[in-house]
């Protein structure tokens, strides 16, 4: 059985991006945080690519005039997000230096005075002097997401590996000019035309920059789709079987003249790349419209930069003649000859398309009139996948090389004068030479990955492996596992133990628990060993008689007996880590109206609470993948779990976007009904109501423990990718995590893309008001969302608890623990 996708919960359906809050920047504070400390010491024995580990890598870009010096002269930039780094590699791997704090000097033509830290770079590229109109333009420009600048740098002569500061375009805000929220993507053409996705704006707006005049920023043109207030929202859905499907029939693209949110909006616009047709003036721009899964073309005006819509790429023709959609794509590159790259997200594979520009194109937009004239893809690649999972089992080893997580970019490496560079390599047992290289930023797997096509490029050979893969003696791709001891690739459970003082955090890829003090000192593993395969769940509860105890979800447990081998499982321990009792989840959940707890059919549990029934009876509630809850019946002297009852589902008006047989409903980007999920996340059982996250609908939703009648809800709640511009008690985005704090009385919530820790008053004791809203007083919330992915700033918020008068907080991003103090609550 494979495992490829059961950690899909970790690949979150929005952006790897900050979010637009109004907070006041904090003098330093005496937060702590744990695992994600450098451990280059610990890799000096590796070979060079591996002697140093990637934190969430969300974009590859290179320098083509280095090319010309083989692969050890050659420079490639990565935004190592999650360490707020860029790194330079050449490209055999390693490391030959870095843009960090330490650069610090400025270029004799800036017109800045200082140099600005960068906070998070989510997007980079380079613009070599071979491309550049005028050489003062060329050098590395950086989206730095929690500035909402970018910033450009040029790389100092002689040294591709030094750095001096020219310029910063941009700051937060939602208007004209260099307003910005998010930055997620830019390119630049060589004539200096700066296109932006302007992410949480839902906009692409066009500038040009002049070295002649300080380097001034000039607004050449915004796109999108603006409201009746002039404010530019995220719209444009097509809706595959509802909406008016893209290239189906022609009839329907003459539907799409009179409803300008579809012809000209974006929802989380990321991508950006640009294509110069040979021998003309025509340049193409190309545009991931994330949210609306497809890519938006435009011809780009020589002379000004404004672009003209010209094309739409959403449902194409596979190359095994199947139909098939993008989902989510993120990066998108061409190559000399303009054929288009794509990092297919959330479907986790590269694909390739032939040159989508005409030669002749009297149309401003040229829809496509039938299915059969649908783009076909070249060649598809890869699937979700962990790899340290697939790595463990001999069924999947030896395909773990098409194992992507949140693929940000699928970059060809090609030098000045158009050619791709070159390697010679073996695949699967036979040698082929003159082999092209591409590289991809497998950012969920925290690692870059080469991978090769064909002499022709018709065809995908085969992408990096893990050591002991098809006679390979090393791991192939650049960055070390994160892997070693006390370190999390990614956790998706947390609890803290009052009997022992320690800290328990799933490190879900990894299959295993780890253990912290309250100071973040790594105290081993709980239960000594892993739990194959991921533990997705974590929580603490105090029994009369067997004192403090754990309750850990399995997501798929090879400890069961045959035939039950890989069914979901919970767990009970006692607080040393051994084992009091193991329940099979799937097999209890069998034959019921709703789809089994199981990782095979993708409702693998999520997160766990346990409530006290009296005696050694416990009530134990779960969430399952499938947008479940279910209750539980536990008797810790007798052993036992029985079923009570489960509840929930998906809005069908919602419809979905999981797996591979999507569809969205005409409501998918609104909330749900009552009582359904859309990304069902933590549970929380307090006296006298069951809260669970209802994560892409925004709230928190509230049920009687007892019933499982729906009785309100905590937060306003909104559409899928609804975001709030302002910080906001009753305004939630993507929350994840619930904890208790009895001490304070307090609900705790990870307020996952606010990049918050919030807290507010029990909300037991207040009543939903007219509109079922439930609204505790709101105390305060950690920390200062400007820090970006720096220390202290949660990026993205994900799981949360609390202990010994600390909260703990894990964060997606930097693949970290933070501790705060209660007294660091900023009100």
């Amino acid at each position: 059985m494979t495992i490829c996708s059961f950690l899909r919960r970790l690949t979150l359906n929005v952006s790897l991006t900050a979010c637009s809050l109004s907070l006041v920047s904090l003098p330093v504070q005496a937060f702590q945080t744990f695992a994600d400390e450098d451990r280059s010491a610990d890799l000096v024995n590796e070979v060079v690519h591996q002697q140093y580990q990637f934190n969430t890598p969300t974009t590859v870009t290179y320098d083509k005039d280095t090319l010309s010096g083989g692969a050890s002269g050659a420079r490639v930039y990565v935004a190592d997000m999650g360490n707020h780094i860029i790194r330079v590699l050449n490209l055999n791997g390693a490391i030959t230096g870095v843009l960090d704090d330490n650069d610090q000097t400025l270029a004799s033509d800036s017109p800045a005075t200082s140099v600005p830290d960068i906070k998070a770079p989510l997007g980079i590229v380079f613009l070599s002097e071979s491309e550049a109109d005028d050489d003062r333009l060329a050098g590395l420009y950086v989206n730095d997401v929690g500035r909402h600048q970018i910033h450009f740098f040029r790389t100092v002569s002689g040294n591709a590996d030094d750095f001096e500061y020219v310029t910063s375009i941009g700051q937060k805000g939602h208007g004209g000019g260099e307003d910005l929220t998010l930055p997620r993507n830019l390119t630049i053409t060589p004539e200096g035309f700066l296109y932006i996705s302007d992410e949480f704006n839902h906009r692409l707006k066009v500038f040009s920059i002049d070295p002649d005049n300080n380097y001034q920023v000039t607004l050449v043109q915004t796109l999108g789709h603006q409201d009746s207030q002039g404010n530019y929202v995220g719209a444009g859905p097509i809706i595959k079987g509802v909406d008016k499907n893209y290239g189906t029939d022609s009839t329907w693209y003459d539907d799409y003249a009179g409803e300008p949110d579809k012809l000209n909006g974006f929802r989380i616009p990321q991508g950006i790349t640009y294509y110069q047709q040979s021998g003309t003036d025509k340049t193409y721009i190309y545009v991931a419209d994330n949210g609306n899964n497809r890519i938006k073309i435009f011809r780009a005006d020589a002379s000004t930069g404004q672009l003209t819509l010209y094309d739409m790429l959403g449902r194409f023709d596979r190359s095994s003649g199947a139909d098939d959609h993008l989902k989510r794509p993120r990066g998108v590159r061409t190559d000399a000859e303009g054929n288009l790259y794509v990092a297919d997200t959330y479907n986790g594979r590269i694909l390739r398309f032939d040159n989508l520009a005409s030669p002749s194109d009297s149309d401003p937009v040229r829809y496509r009139s039938s299915l059969s004239s649908d783009a076909q893809s070249a060649w598809e690649y890869g699937e979700l996948g962990i790899h340290q999972v697939l790595m463990r089992t001999p069924a999947t080893a030896l395909t773990e090389d098409k194992a992507f997580q949140l693929p940000n970019d699928l970059v060809p490496v090609i030098d000045g004068n158009g050619q791709f560079y070159r390697e010679n390599i073996w695949a699967w047992g036979e040698y082929y030479s003159n082999a092209r290289v591409h590289l991809v930023s497998d950012s969920g797997n925290n690692r870059i990955k080469k991978c090769w096509t064909s002499s022709s490029g018709l065809t995908l050979l085969r992408c990096s492996v893990s050591e002991g893969v098809g006679g390979v003696s090393d791991h192939e791709f650049w960055g070390h596992p994160r892997s070693l001891p006390g370190q999390l690739h990614s956790s998706s459970g947390m609890a803290w133990l009052n009997s022992t003082g320690r800290l328990l955090v799933s490190d879900t890829p990894n299959t295993r628990i780890n253990m912290y003090d309250q100071n973040g000192q790594y105290q081993g593993r709980f239960t000594g060993s892993d739990l194959s395969y991921g533990v997705t769940g974590i929580t603490r509860f105090t029994d009369p008689v067997k004192g403090e105890l754990v309750a850990v979800l399995v997501a798929s447990d090879a400890t069961l007996p045959w035939w039950y081998v890989g069914d979901s499982s919970l767990r009970i321990y006692n607080t040393s880590g051994q084992l009091q009792d193991i329940f099979n989840l799937t097999y209890r959940t069998s034959y019921l109206s709703a789809p089994e707890i199981d990782i095979a059919n993708g409702n693998y549990p999520v997160s766990v609470s346990v409530a006290s029934q009296g005696g050694q009876d416990h009530r134990i509630y779960i969430t399952s993948f499938g947008n479940r809850v279910w209750s539980f019946d536990y008797d810790s002297y007798y052993g036992s779990l029985n079923y009570n009852w489960n509840m929930g589902g998906s809005d069908s008006q919602k419809g979905t976007d999981l797996g591979s047989n999507w569809q969205l409903g005409s409501d998918f980007f609104n909330e749900g009904a009552a009582g359904t999920f859309d990304q069902v996340g933590g549970i929380l059982a307090l006296n006298n109501r069951l809260y669970v996250t209802d994560r892409r609908n925004q709230r928190i939703q509230a049920f009687n423990p007892v019933t499982g009648a729906y009785t309100g809800k905590v937060g306003e709640g909104g559409g899928t990718y609804d975001h709030p511009v302002t910080l906001d008690p009753d305004q939630l985005f993507l929350p994840v995590g619930l904890s208790y704090n009895a001490t304070q009385d307090a609900l705790l919530v990870a307020d996952g893309f606010n990049m918050l820790a919030r807290s507010w008053n029990n909300p037991d004791g207040y009543s939903p008001d007219a509109q079922g809203v439930i609204r505790p007083p709101y105390q305060g919330h950690w920390y200062d969302t400007a820090l970006g992915t720096r220390p202290g700033g949660l990026f993205a918020a994900e799981q949360i608890t609390s202990g010994n008068g600390y909260v703990f907080v894990f964060s997606l991003i930097s693949n970290r623990v933070t501790r705060f103090d209660w007294s660091e609550l900023q009100p």
